[in-house]
């Protein structure tokens, strides 16, 4: 599991390391620099490797461009362009005619590079250069970029060369990923001891590229008393999935309902009952319009059959309720008056814990207090339209906000939220989150969300806490669609797929 944290938080360690640990704050910028360096020296071992170039004289005779602001990410743009004109590369330095208060670290790490007579401008220059380093500004940026610092941006992204940004490509909010204005389109960012929430937020993700975490002396112990909240789950966290027992039966493995499927969506049925039986529950009894019963009897002949219809809703409901370990709702059961009381009974009625999706979010818009009333856990599963039904925000504003609205809608109601998009963001009720980066853009498609709602309902029913299970969900679900996508590509990749992608993940733990 990686740690995520924001601007606050890393000043803050940051500060923890060398007023608390006594690690000065040179050291620190000396080791940023290396790191940089050394990613950039690798980025061209690759490139010559690629080519088979016989001759490998490694950064020797390469040409390098640092844009350095006044603050300490210019410190380490300095130290950066010193330690590539030690290793044999033609290095330019360009910092703002604009006099600006620069840092004591800056300006010990500029005086350092006029004695090696490293050449330093106001101006980019009209030339190419092998590599372009971005260290105008780090993590503290809160302002549009604009004048002298917009026109060095738009001109480095311009150029040709390798373009590494150090620490959070400028113009990116770290804990957003909000463009300010303008921002410098990175190939590489090389960031230091943990990953800034900016660079895996969407715009910010994009304007990043490659992402790579160094240790440069700062780690979990420079939290101190204040731990941190948000986090990144990884292929090392799968072994968190519960095991399967050498004596055990179907029981063993938990009882899912899935609620799903008015006439004609037998599809959302299928998908969310699969799913859950190959994440591993031992039984699925499904609940939908008996219109769909042939076809489910065909598609997923292991599960239970039952309707939803009324007027032996109530007492269908009841039975299959105290039978189940967990109840999965919503998918396709439409919003009229049947699918209402069937949502409210559930919400009202269960004793196990519940994922609600789909449908049932957009028929709990009109009922929020629902959920203040449920004496179990709830898990809400919306994607972005349907969060904005749920919170009355505009797309774009919750897009921009994605973290803070999944925390506060988690909060307000005491549920689980698993909010939707290219980085899907779970947020528990005590403020803990997790941001997500398996999965791709092949994964937009019909019936992906409802497979989803099954693995997050079979892990539950396996023995795994609300909570974990909702964050597992969404990184196996990805997982999955990430095998599909790397044998099938992302054009034409269906829910079917992704169901396929889930076993293939599952069999490596």
């Amino acid at each position: 599991m990686d740690i995520l944290i924001d601007s606050k938080q890393m000043k803050q360690c940051d500060k923890n390391t060398i007023e608390h640990f006594g690690v000065p704050s040179l050291v620190l910028m000396e080791r940023a620099a290396l790191a940089v360096t050394e990613e950039i020296e690798i980025c061209f071992r690759e490139c010559i490797k690629a080519e088979g170039a016989q001759n490998d004289r490694g950064m020797e005779g390469k040409k390098a461009l640092i844009v350095c602001g006044f603050g300490n990410n210019g410190g380490d743009g300095f130290a950066v362009g010193r330690l590539l004109w030690q290793r044999g590369v033609s290095v330019t330095i360009v910092i703002s005619p604009e006099s600006g208060r620069i840092s004591e670290e800056t300006q010990i790490q500029r005086d350092i590079v006029e004695k090696y007579q490293i050449p330093i401008v106001s101006q980019i220059p009209e030339q190419d250069f092998d590599v372009v380093v971005d260290a105008l500004f780090g993590i503290g940026l809160t302002r549009d970029l604009t004048g002298i610092y917009q026109e060095y941006i738009l001109k480095m992204n311009g150029m040709s060369g390798l373009k590494v940004a150090v620490d959070i490509p400028s113009g990116v909010h770290a804990d957003s990923g909000v463009i300010m204005g303008t921002s410098f389109c990175a190939d590489l960012t090389v960031t230091f001891a943990f990953v800034k929430l900016g660079l895996l937020l969407f715009p910010g993700a994009e304007y990043a590229g490659r992402v790579i975490v160094r240790d440069i002396g700062i780690d979990h112990h420079s939290f101190l008393t204040e731990q941190p909240a948000c986090f990144r789950l990884t292929m090392n966290d799968l072994k968190n999935i519960p095991s399967r027992k050498v004596r055990s039966n179907k029981g063993s493995y938990g009882k899912v309902l899935v609620a799903a499927g008015q006439n004609n969506m037998a599809g959302a049925a299928f998908f969310s009952g699969k799913a859950a039986y190959l994440t591993g529950a031992g039984l699925v009894k499904v609940l939908t319009a008996e219109e769909n019963r042939v076809i489910l009897q065909q598609l997923l002949p292991e599960a239970i059959l039952g309707t939803f219809q009324e007027p032996v809703m109530a007492e269908k409901l009841k039975e299959a309720l105290e039978w189940a370990s967990v109840v999965a709702a919503g998918p396709g059961i439409g919003t009229e008056s049947g699918a209402e009381c069937l949502v409210k009974y559930i919400l009202k009625c269960a004793r196990v814990p519940v994922v609600l999706d789909a449908d049932g979010l957009n028929i709990l818009a009109g009922h929020l207090e629902w959920l203040k009333e449920a004496k179990v856990p709830v898990i809400v599963t919306p994607h972005l339209g349907e969060m904005a039904r749920l919170t009355h925000k505009k797309i774009d504003a919750i897009k921009e906000q994605l973290l803070q609205t999944a925390k506060d809608f988690a909060a307000e109601y005491q549920v689980i939220c698993v909010l939707k998009d290219a980085r899907t963001v779970t947020a528990w009720p005590d403020g803990r989150t997790w941001i997500n980066t398996s999965g791709n853009n092949g994964m937009a498609t019909a019936g992906s969300g409802d497979v989803l709602t099954g693995i997050i309902a079979g892990l539950i029913a396996q023995g795994m806490k609300p909570g974990e299970a909702a964050a597992m969900g969404v990184y196996l679900h990805g997982l999955a669609g990430d095998r599909q996508a790397a044998q099938k590509g992302v054009y034409g990749l269906t829910a079917q797929d992704i169901l396929d992608g889930i076993w293939q993940v599952l069999k490596e733990i």
